[in-house]
């Protein structure tokens, strides 16, 4: 169910989404992500995640798996 009100609202649960998304929880700010889908297709359409992309993400904490 989703909230009457937020501080942000992101569309889209794809990669910018969702680091966004983790961006705004760690800083304490109130957001909803929403996305087309009800849940992750479980597959992934990148073949290859670049070094610069890891670097992008480090601090998000979300590369270390």
């Amino acid at each position: 169910m989703l909230p009457h009100s937020t501080e942000v609202l992101i569309i889209g649960a794809g990669p910018t989404g969702m680091a966004l998304s983790i961006v705004l929880h760690q800083a304490g700010v109130d957001h909803v992500l929403i996305d087309r889908l009800a849940q992750g297709l479980q597959t992934s359409r990148a073949g290859v995640i670049h070094a610069q992309t890891l670097e992008t993400l480090e601090p998000l904490g979300v590369t270390q798996r």
